[in-house]
């Protein structure tokens, strides 16, 4: 089997696990260990293929970085902003992405506040429609579509 092959079916696994983390997110509100553990093996996987293993490490510490400054302001806002699972459901996405520059960690971020923050808009005008109260909105899937537009090289910005 080719290295390429590997690569592919791997990259097949880590959409799967994707998917299902984030059904289990949307049902339940939370992102199952299960899964941020197949996409952290998934990424060592194909860290060890490219033979770029400080890529897939840089990458598990500097993605979720934005992420964990946003859990630390919860104690300042008292209110909860973004959960833990989160955090590790980007640590597992970075190390499938690899640490490349900067650049690409900002992009990636552009791709997904952006379409999180007009999801939520959306869903906020719903709920006032409704005049219901805005209830927990899954990150997960923001998440999961800004890590496939980047690895696609979709771009929307």
């Amino acid at each position: 089997m080719c290295s390429n092959d590997a690569v592919h079916i791997l990259e097949i696994i880590e959409y799967i696990a994707l998917f299902y983390i984030c059904i289990i997110d949307i049902r339940k509100k939370i992102i199952p260990d299960r899964g941020f553990i197949i996409l952290v093996i998934i990424g060592l996987l194909k860290g060890m293929i490219n033979t770029n293993i400080e890529g897939y490490f840089l990458g598990m510490c500097v993605y979720p970085m934005p992420l964990i400054i946003l859990y630390i302001l919860e104690d300042y806002f008292k209110k909860e902003l973004i959960g833990f699972g989160d955090i590790k459901l980007m640590m597992g996405i970075g190390g499938n992405m690899g640490y490349k520059s900067l650049a690409e960690v900002v992009k990636f971020y552009h791709v997904v506040y952006f379409i999180a923050g007009i999801t939520v808009i959306l869903f906020m005008l719903y709920a006032k429609y409704k005049a219901k109260k805005a209830e927990y909105i899954p990150f997960a899937p923001f998440l999961a579509t800004g890590f496939i537009m980047r690895v696609l090289n979709i771009q929307i910005i």
